[in-house]
């Protein structure tokens, strides 16, 4: 399986795993409501999925102004 995680605000890729035997449940995802499930993960295909996270820029954004946490998006 690969998995690329992205940042959910900037779109920036900030790390991809791929393995034979890896799986979306073996790195805990399956302790995520289906709700949260829908929100962070994007499938193309069985064996190919967008995780969306923050990166440390954003959190850093997100910290500094806090107001931006209202925000779906707050960079384009």
């Amino acid at each position: 399986m690969l998995i690329h995680y992205r940042c959910k605000h900037c779109q920036t890729t900030i790390a991809d795993l791929k393995h034979d035997h890896l799986n979306l449940d073996k790195l805990g995802f399956n302790q995520l409501t289906d709700q949260q499930k829908n929100q962070m993960i994007k499938y193309y295909h069985a064996n190919e999925a967008d995780v969306f996270v923050i990166c440390e820029s954003c959190e850093s954004a997100l910290y500094h102004y806090p107001i931006y946490r209202e925000l779906d998006y707050f960079i384009h």
